[in-house]
């Protein structure tokens, strides 16, 4: 891991293909040894999103399954085509760190169709960023992801329930341009920490999965989470959320939440 001193303005440094070297703005917020699912999952994206590309396909839903913590260490990241197709195929990713298997993902590639006649949405609509005013994540969070953002809440937001634009001045690989859908995802994950019913001294909620169904390729500029935070009675828990970029709301977002005490020293 690169410090503070000497890192570039990126998540992740290139060190061969399919293998990056995290950054301190990686580094999460429950432990200060891991990587934030957040950029890990843009990294991720962007290597399904380069894999055989085909501009007669677009991806329409991206689900990561978390096995275990994330190391703050070199990663690898292998694809394949377990499906392929002339108008539907299924990719995997599998995230490897010392030779552990840490995330496994799964894309569904689908056919490019002109539906412009058709296109239609029931998804809300949030305020938009001039509409917002910041909010210091590092308030409630530790750690060099949740430093890297930039943080702007609608009016009315409360414990459980929060609207918010996230940007961040940091690109998601040093020296290579990502995929516009990469630089997306990279700030979804975000969404389980802006919204939290219970702070995170006082409770674990880390999530288990995340997974994205989108309308269209979204645009990168400025990541929109409409997010509801529900925790169910017996340690289950599910954040919730309406995607938008700047131009309007494109998909959702879901993650599975395992809520319990901090174990007892």
């Amino acid at each position: 891991m690169t410090d503070a001193s000497t890192t570039p303005d990126a998540y992740y440094l290139p060190i061969s293909p399919g293998v990056y070297q995290p950054t301190i703005h990686v580094q999460g917020a429950w432990q200060a040894t891991e990587q934030h699912m957040a950029p890990i999952s843009g990294l991720i994206t962007h290597e399904l999103a380069t894999h055989e590309a085909r501009d007669d396909m677009q991806i329409g839903r991206l689900t990561f399954e978390i096995l275990g913590m994330i190391p703050l260490q070199e990663s690898t990241i292998r694809v394949e085509t377990i499906r392929p197709g002339r108008t539907i195929e299924l990719l995997e990713a599998t995230l490897v760190i010392g030779d552990r298997p840490i995330i496994r993902a799964r894309a569904w590639r689908l056919a490019k169709s002109d539906m412009s006649e058709l296109a239609g949405s029931e998804l809300p609509a949030m305020p938009g960023p001039q509409e917002c005013a910041p909010l210091d994540g590092t308030q409630e969070w530790p750690g060099g992801y949740i430093a890297s953002l930039r943080i702007d809440a609608a009016p009315g937001g409360r414990e459980g329930r929060r609207q918010a634009w996230v940007g961040t001045d940091c690109r998601l690989i040093e020296g290579v341009e990502a995929h516009p859908l990469a630089s997306y995802v990279m700030l979804v994950d975000t969404a389980n920490g802006i919204a939290t019913r219970v702070r995170p001294t006082e409770l674990m909620f880390p999530n288990v999965d995340l997974s994205l169904h989108l309308l269209r390729e979204p645009d990168p500029t400025l990541v929109g989470l409409d997010t509801s935070v529900s925790f169910g009675p017996d340690g289950l828990g599910l954040t919730s959320t309406v995607l938008n970029d700047v131009h309007g709301p494109l998909g959702r977002a879901e993650q599975c939440l395992t809520v319990r005490h901090f174990p007892a020293t």
